[in-house]
């Protein structure tokens, strides 16, 4: 086996992980995919994220409306 396959994973495996931290009490904020591969598991409560509205406007159409 190569170390490339070492690596790999599926969705089922980042699913079984959530569900056996969920297990134990714990609860996942997030899933990192750090790029050495693999994912790990960040504990803690979900943060959310203030995204803009995508309205579809952009300060770039007037610049190049020109």
């Amino acid at each position: 086996m190569t170390a490339a396959n070492d690596n790999r994973f599926t969705v089922a495996d980042v699913r079984r992980a959530i569900k056996a931290a969920e297990a134990v009490g714990k609860s996942v904020a997030a899933v990192d995919f750090p790029k050495e591969g693999g994912f790990r598991l960040l504990l803690g409560e979900p943060v959310a994220l203030d995204l803009p509205i995508r309205s579809g406007v952009n300060e770039w159409d007037d610049v190049l409306a020109s």
